[in-house]
């Protein structure tokens, strides 16, 4: 990024985009706020799962997943807010995310 100071000063800074959230089509909140897991392909694949808080503790962890569809109770995570995830196919790092589980009325 470019930044004029005055007529013949130029600042040069590096560019830091804001983090932009985009709903995962793997793991998302359900219409109940609890969490659905889609892993097509999951019997063939050896999908594992790792469910973080916002300050990056991690939570649990759902290893050797082999239904293609689950559900994860939102009791597990004991509060409502953003938590974070990562999903390995393997020892490789599929997707990392977030998702928002709501405070009930």
């Amino acid at each position: 990024t470019l930044v004029f100071i005055d007529g013949d000063t130029l600042l040069i800074k590096p560019f830091v985009p804001k983090e932009v959230y985009r709903a995962s089509s793997y793991v998302f909140t359900g219409k109940y706020g609890n969490i659905h897991v889609s892993l097509p392909g999951a019997a063939q694949k050896h999908y594992a799962i790792k469910f973080y808080d916002e300050a990056g503790k991690l939570l649990f962890e759902l290893s050797a997943i082999r239904d293609p569809s689950l559900i994860v109770d939102k009791t597990n995570f004991h509060h409502s807010g953003w938590f974070r995830f990562e999903l390995y196919d393997g020892d490789q790092l599929k997707e990392k995310n977030k998702f928002f589980i709501p405070k009930e009325f």
